[in-house]
């Protein structure tokens, strides 16, 4: 026995371990599946490519979702006045904006900085509307997604 197959012995016996085997199993041979396939010639076995598998070589699962029901959602009367009011702000001077261009109409130079001010107004509130901490998180919420998004 080689020194190289001793060391794979050793990483095969550790990884069993690792795994929560008992030393019967770790001291066994690796368990390879049968593709159950035996009607198969040998020659279509030798044709394929000889490089690991990549991370786009998977098959999705069929799950079963049927039985999600989205959260209804607040109306939007029931919202923080500040916060309706920003957006209407951004929002229409926006839509004031891409209707003018669209149209090809000068806008009188009041309704110019009327809108001018409503959007800054409402992208600053809506700025400082913003969440200063992880507070507003639940604190019992047993799933943790660190920094990344919540799906």
């Amino acid at each position: 026995m080689s020194r190289d197959d001793m060391n794979r012995d050793a990483e095969w016996e550790d990884l069993v371990r690792r795994l929560g085997g008992n030393p019967e199993q770790a001291k066994s041979e690796p368990i390879f599946e049968e593709n159950g396939n035996e009607d198969r010639p040998h020659a279509e076995e030798q044709s394929r490519p000889l490089s690991a598998p990549g991370p786009r070589d998977y098959t999705l699962t069929e799950d079963d979702i049927s039985d999600f029901q989205p959260p209804e959602p607040k109306p939007v009367s029931a919202s923080n006045p500040r916060t309706v009011l920003s957006w209407l702000g951004v929002i229409s001077a926006a839509v004031l904006w891409i209707v003018a261009g669209m149209g090809g109409w000068q806008l009188p130079w009041w309704l110019n900085i009327a809108s001018t001010l409503g959007f800054l107004a409402g992208a600053i509130s809506l700025f400082f509307l913003l969440p200063k901490t992880w507070a507003h998180r639940d604190r019992f919420d047993d799933d943790d997604y660190g920094d990344g998004a919540k799906v």
